[in-house]
């Protein structure tokens, strides 16, 4: 008896070890996905005003948009006057959308409709972030993008920096004509490898926003645009994504531009990069998804929605004030445009 009850100790106890170092590393890489990826502030850059970033305020629209599980997602929508397609904008992981806002502007200039957003947690969005619920996120704003842009444009889906890993989830589970990748890495595996070349810290992201294989299924058309010195996501990424797409494919590489400077660096072969790309799209040959939601995200879905909805009925949070100043907003600028 004590022998076997020996020989059961020295079989347990690897066992336990075994588990709690694999719990402890499932603890550690869930704390550094989260603490690496997400930085987010309810601040905006400037100012939540439109014209402090070179925008009037009537082209924009103040938005905001429920998620399948009952999160409130804040958006702008930006008009051209001359727009030749209509994208969504998957900003990086800082800050909120006023910390790309500058980039409006321009994409306005090259004949774009954009749908800016914030993602759960981000600016005056609901929520806290997680990866899940970014790709979610990104589903919900591409879903209403197609409720308000002009039917008659080209959907383009516009990502840049983690936006762009963003971006290529969620063109997996809705529709586009176009795919715009500014300052994307082609997995973060591999991207960890370079930020963190001395320590193995890539073993902490799991395998995670694989862009390069959504790339290699991809059926419309592709414009890459990178920094040739970009400190952060390197430029031979770039090449490597547009080497595996199959579809139609543009690149468009900056001369020393960096990660965050490119519009600034290069305007006019930018912008007119965006414009030649938009121009050339076909309306209705869009990528379909290649992946369904499941029925069990559906009604998990539903009761996380039904919950929050009770709970903001219950205590109504500040941002219905907001929500219903939006609308009012909206509806004066739909009557202005409508005279």
């Amino acid at each position: 008896m004590r022998r076997e009850g020996k020989q059961l100790r020295q079989m347990v106890v690897p066992l336990i070890v075994g588990g709690a170092a694999i719990a402890a590393l499932d603890l550690a890489r869930r704390v550094f996905r989260h603490a690496q990826l997400f930085s987010p502030s309810p601040n905006p850059a400037r100012s939540w005003n439109p014209a402090d970033y070179g925008v009037s305020p009537e082209a924009i629209e103040e938005h905001w948009f429920e998620t399948p599980d009952g999160e409130l997602l804040y958006g702008w929508y930006c008009r051209s006057p001359r727009p030749v397609a209509s994208a969504v904008f998957c900003h990086g992981n800082t800050g909120n959308l006023t910390t790309s806002a500058d980039v409006i502007p321009h994409l306005l200039a090259a004949g774009m409709n954009v749908l800016f957003f914030d993602y759960r947690g981000f600016g005056k969005s609901s929520g806290r972030p997680s990866i899940n619920g970014i790709v979610a996120d990104g589903v919900t704003a591409a879903r209403f993008h197609d409720t308000i842009r002009p039917q008659s444009l080209p959907s383009i889906l516009y990502g840049y920096s983690l936006g762009g890993a963003v971006a290529a989830q969620v063109i997996k589970r809705h529709p586009f004509d176009g795919l715009i990748l500014q300052s994307t890495f082609t997995s973060l595996p591999k991207l960890a490898r370079v930020i963190f070349p001395r320590f193995p810290m890539h073993l902490f992201t799991g395998d995670l926003f694989d862009t390069l294989s959504v790339i290699r299924r991809l059926t419309v058309p592709l414009l890459v645009v990178h920094g040739g010195a970009d400190e952060v996501v390197p430029c031979s990424m770039a090449h490597e994504l547009y080497d595996a797409c199959n579809a139609v494919k543009n690149i468009q590489i900056v001369h020393e531009g960096l990660h965050k400077d490119l519009f600034h660096r290069d305007f006019d072969s930018v912008v007119w990069a965006v414009n030649r790309f938009a121009t050339a799209l076909p309306n209705g040959s869009r990528h379909l998804p290649l992946e369904a939601e499941h029925l069990s995200d559906v009604l998990i879905h539903a009761a996380l929605r039904s919950i929050r909805r009770l709970i903001r009925r219950i205590s109504p949070a500040p941002q219905t004030a907001v929500i219903a100043s939006a609308a009012v907003s909206n509806a004066s600028r739909r009557q202005i445009r409508s005279r």
